[in-house]
């Protein structure tokens, strides 16, 4: 199936993506101590960026900078980050607690050469994750009008069973997603978690990367429910409107050894001339 998705001008538009971790704390405000996330291979907009703890962190702020070429970096943005929940006494059964994570949502165009850091004020593990769209013209344009962009129905279909603590990207993850190997990459719609029997409380966690180097990006808490004949297994749907490039992927992990399908929606991107 083919869908058009023609944007009126003669713009080649490609996924880029951007995943950096950090983890040394910086109190400073000019950069030092920043970790370099995405780099603008030609101009882009960068659509979101997420910010996603793979484990308990203090109080402080995830710091963004911007800076043109080898030029000094400038401040783009503070995220404030709370300091994890920790409770007085530990209730049995132990709580699932979600880590920390924002999606900071935008149009920040950048420049061929301009760069994106980040820094965290505290010692704490966070993975950066840089959701941008680049575009570039053929140097002979088409006689009419319009890019012709195409998009080609990708749908990832998996199930996860094993438990899988870990936020680190090691242990059972299974491949949800992929973005293909055209270079103009793909558009992830949603991605829909739904319980194949009765739940315990636990969590379903969704990781980006390629190959064996896979990082957190998303955590679903899944409450206690009771499937029956009457009743329907638990079912949720993140909505994520993001751009995947091309080479990347999407996988899954339970935390509880129980059965879950995953759909995934995606459009794969192209163009025919």
């Amino acid at each position: 199936m083919t869908i058009s998705t023609c944007k009126n001008d003669y713009a080649h538009r490609f996924a880029a993506t951007g995943i950096r971790a950090t983890k040394d704390g910086s109190p400073y405000l000019d950069g030092t101590g920043s970790v370099l996330v995405f780099t603008a291979a030609q101009s882009v907009r960068v659509r979101s960026i997420t910010v996603k703890a793979i484990a308990p962190v203090q109080a402080g702020m995830v710091r963004l900078f911007i800076s043109r070429g080898a030029g000094p970096l400038a401040l783009y943005r503070e995220v404030p980050v709370p300091a994890h929940p920790e409770a007085a006494v530990v209730p049995l059964p132990t709580p699932k607690y979600l880590m920390f994570e924002t999606v900071l949502e935008g149009e920040l165009l950048l420049n061929t050469g301009d760069k994106i850091y980040a820094s965290t004020q505290n010692a704490g593990a966070f993975n950066i994750i840089v959701e941008a769209v680049s575009w570039n013209y053929k140097e002979t344009l088409p006689p009419d009008c319009c890019s012709f962009a195409q998009g080609t129905a990708n749908t990832g279909v998996a199930q996860i069973s094993v438990a899988n603590p870990d936020r680190n990207g090691s242990g059972a993850i299974v491949s949800i997603f992929n973005a293909g190997a055209g270079l103009c990459g793909a558009f992830v719609r949603s991605i829909t978690i739904k319980a194949l029997a009765s739940t315990h409380e636990g969590v379903v966690r969704i990781f980006i990367g390629s190959g064996n180097k896979l990082v957190l990006m998303r955590e679903v808490w899944i409450p206690q429910t009771a499937q029956s004949s009457f009743d329907p297994s638990f079912k949720q749907v993140i909505d994520m409107n993001f751009y995947l490039q091309h080479g990347l992927i999407l996988g899954a992990s339970t935390e509880n050894a129980e059965s879950f399908a995953i759909t995934v929606e995606g459009v794969n991107l192209s163009y025919p001339i």
